[in-house]
């Protein structure tokens, strides 16, 4: 009745910049929520790393270092660097963790080179998307004016 013994998770952004529903993001596999739901950041210019969202494993950071898995409480979400990014094979990332690690929220996860991304064509515009939502969250409440308390999941 009063949210008394609810489980929530509160996720933050990994990075500063502005924030945006997914589904503004010019690309369907996000905008139409195909990969599940959740919010994108246009990285402040200054910015270069995306940081942990929360406290989380690492579950997968592809050869590619385009995105990171992560896990907490059951909930799986992945962050994902610029839009068709794949295609640079790690090309202007970093990782600066992999998988089996564990990271504190704020912790930085991949640097990127903003220069680098745009000689490609590409931008920085980074998505966290949950992806098993229907297996995890009962509600998802998001606040895109809140750096630090962008999204709030209540667990199932």
């Amino acid at each position: 009745m009063f949210g008394f013994g609810k489980k929530t998770l509160v996720i933050s952004s990994p990075a500063d910049g502005a924030l945006m529903d997914i589904t503004q993001v010019d690309d369907p596999v996000f905008s139409e929520k195909m990969m599940g739901d959740g919010f994108a950041v246009d990285p402040a210019e200054d910015a270069d790393t995306i940081c942990a969202p929360c406290d989380a494993k690492i579950r997968l950071v592809p050869d590619t270092m385009h995105a990171v898995a992560l896990e907490k409480d059951g909930v799986e979400m992945l962050l994902h660097i610029g839009i068709d990014t794949v295609s640079l094979h790690g090309k202007g990332f970093t990782a600066l963790v992999k998988a089996g690690d564990k990271v504190e929220q704020g912790q930085p996860l991949i640097k990127f080179d903003r220069d680098l991304l745009a000689e490609a064509g590409k931008n920085c515009l980074t998505m966290l998307v949950v992806t098993n939502q229907n297996d995890s969250i009962k509600e998802i409440e998001k606040n895109l004016s809140d750096m630090h308390e962008t999204m709030v999941l209540t667990l199932k």
